[in-house]
């Protein structure tokens, strides 16, 4: 055995284990120093063979990880975290506990990571995607508060962030039209940074738009109170400011249309309440072309339409009198009447034209029986008219004549009545007599020349309507029926079904009836009537005439207000008699009239029974 190999005595044994320790302490060229003595003074002993072989092959190996090593501290001290980061893994990888490169790969992990993050978060910030910017630059100051100046590009994207959301808030509101929170969300962002990108121009529109809008709710509002002018003053404005805005132009449209409207339906009201009828019918008329609906210009046409033709009949009725046309004149007030019932002029001179037309029918019965030499007959008319009217033309001259002549033939039936003309002797004296004065009295008595037939006079018929309406007239635009209750029979005037309220026709409803009056002592005319109503006397009524003369009015003078909601009123039963002695011998005309004047509510009706002449 060469002994020059372990001059420290050492024995086999002891180099091995020493070789193993160092082995285990990775001292690789310790450990292949003691199995390089070991194999040479005791080749075979155990593996050291193999353990020299394991040691050599890791000192070789060490050299290379001392150069890993070096170049991750270059790059260290470089600031090449990637760099270091990948060479430092791999040396640990090889070699987890060689020297400190496992603390030094986590510093470079960590600075890389921090290197990373920063990029992103400058990244973010460069495009202000201020929310993302913020939560990478929040983990970059909870790994390295002092990394950089993460910190201050933290305050600032928070800032900027804030910002944002504000000027998000205001679109928003601005979208909404939520003028006054917009402006005072973008006064805050010009506030904070009053160079902040839109929030000046954006200011300033919708500083703008809150301006236009109050216009626009000032005209909104002065057009749903119908103030037409301050409507249209604002709604112009608002295209004086910005041309077009929402609904205005329909709106300034539509207010000009309602003020047309408005002016023009004034001055109908206006000319209606001077009596110009024609000029109110123009207005109404144009008005009810633009907007049939428009407030109660239907009324207000109707009613000057009306008047209209109440004026040019009141104008022909007037020229029928001064014409004394007395027939034409009746046919015009006896309209007028239909059209104004309470008109007093109108009856008054409905009353005069039926009297002048009568006074000239009896005058002209009287001239007819004078030239026929009817002297009892003229007489009897010519009284008539004198009894009406002692001036009327010369009709006393006439009756004179007329009584004149009468009392001639009187005289002649007086000397034959004489008693000297009595007895047989007489007989051919007064046969002699009536030969010799026939041709005067057949002058006077016609028709003892060629006797007619005298016609029976009619006489009042169907006063109880048992036969319905035969005998009698009847009109109106108010219902006329006759009811039957159990065994009696009455005429009803107007119809107890019309709706209290605006359901009843104004106008009239009437029965009329011509009949000759008994040749009697005090002849009389009596009727029962009984009156339904929810108006007043001077609205509605019952009233009836004998040739136009009125002889009765009657209604409601109980209450002092017209209603609906209170109970009918109810004249019960009442009767009434006429003095029918002026008209003896005459024929009359009864008229009965149930009478709903000017308003369509508040029906009025009429129940009548019994007409007769005792």
């Amino acid at each position: 055995m060469d002994n020059s190999y372990n001059n420290s005595g050492d024995t086999p044994e002891e180099l091995y284990n020493r070789g193993i320790e160092y082995l285990q302490r990775q001292s690789w060229e310790e450990a292949a120093a003691n199995f390089k003595r070991l194999s040479l003074i005791a080749p075979g002993y155990r593996d050291a063979w193999q353990r020299l072989i394991e040691a050599k092959e890791n000192a070789r190996q060490l050299e290379d990880l001392e150069d890993l090593y070096n170049v991750s501290k270059a790059h260290l001290e470089k600031k090449q975290w990637k760099h270091a980061s990948d060479c430092l893994r791999s040396l640990v990888d090889s070699e987890e506990r060689y020297k400190d490169a496992a603390g030094l790969l986590k510093y470079a992990d960590r600075q890389l990571t921090l290197q990373t993050k920063y990029a992103e978060a400058t990244a973010q910030l460069e495009v202000e995607k201020w929310k993302e910017a913020i939560e990478v630059l929040e983990e970059i100051v909870r790994i390295d508060r002092a990394y950089e100046d993460s910190q201050a590009k933290l305050d600032n994207a928070r800032a900027q962030h804030r910002l944002q959301n504000l000027y998000n808030q205001a679109m928003d509101r601005f979208h909404k039209e939520d003028w006054d929170e917009a402006i005072e969300t973008l006064e805050t962002i010009r506030q904070e940074d009053p160079d902040y990108p839109g929030a000046t121009d954006k200011l300033k529109e919708a500083q703008e738009q809150q301006g236009l809008a109050a216009l626009y709710r000032a005209g909104v509002g002065f057009q749903e109170t119908g103030k037409r002018k301050e409507a249209i003053d604002q709604f112009r404005e608002i295209v004086h400011q910005a041309g077009v805005y929402k609904d205005v132009a329909y709106r300034l449209l539509a207010a000009q249309r309602q003020q047309r409207l408005d002016r023009l339906f004034g001055q109908g009201e206006n000319c209606l309440r001077q009596g110009k009828w024609n000029e109110a019918v123009r207005q109404f008329e144009e008005v009810h072309a633009m907007d049939p609906n428009y407030r109660s210009v239907q009324v207000g046409l109707e009613k000057a339409k009306r008047q209209l033709r109440l004026e040019e009949l009141y104008k022909r009725g007037e020229a029928s009198f001064r014409d004394e046309r007395w027939q034409q004149a009746v046919e015009v007030f006896e309209e007028l009447r239909e059209l104004d019932p309470r008109d007093g002029s109108v009856i008054t001179k409905l009353e005069e034209a039926r009297r002048q037309f009568g006074l000239d029918e009896l005058y002209r019965e009287g001239m007819e029986h004078l030239r026929r030499r009817r002297w009892r007959k003229a007489s009897n008319a010519l009284e008539k008219v004198i009894r009406l009217d002692p001036g009327y033309r010369d009709a006393a001259t006439k009756l004179d004549i007329a009584r004149e002549r009468l009392g001639r033939s009187t005289s002649v039936i007086e000397i034959l009545r004489d008693p000297l003309w009595q007895g047989i002797a007489g007989v051919v004296a007064i046969i002699a007599f009536i030969l010799a004065v026939y041709p005067f009295i057949k002058d006077i008595f016609p028709s003892l020349a060629t006797p007619t037939p005298t016609p029976k006079p009619p006489t009042l018929c169907n006063g109880g309507f048992e036969r319905n309406f035969e005998c009698w007239q009847h009109g109106g635009n108010l219902d006329q029926s006759v009811e039957r209750d159990g065994g009696q029979c009455y005429a009803v005037l107007g119809n107890p079904g019309y709706a209290c309220e605006s359901g009843v026709p104004v106008g009239e409803a009437w029965l009329k009836q011509s009949f000759q009056v008994p040749e009697t002592i005090s002849p009389t005319l009596s009727l029962r009537y009984r009156i339904f109503s929810y108006d007043l006397d001077s609205y509605d009524f019952f009233q009836a005439s004998i040739d136009g003369d009125l002889v009765i009015q009657d209604g409601n003078t109980e209450w002092d207000t017209s209603s609906c909601e209170r109970e009918v009123w109810d004249s019960d039963w009442r009767s009434v008699e006429f003095d029918l002695s002026p008209y003896i011998g005459e024929e009359v005309e009864l008229s009965l009239y149930n009478i709903n004047g000017e308003h369509e509510s508040w029906n009025t009706w009429t129940y009548v029974d019994d007409v007769e002449i005792h």
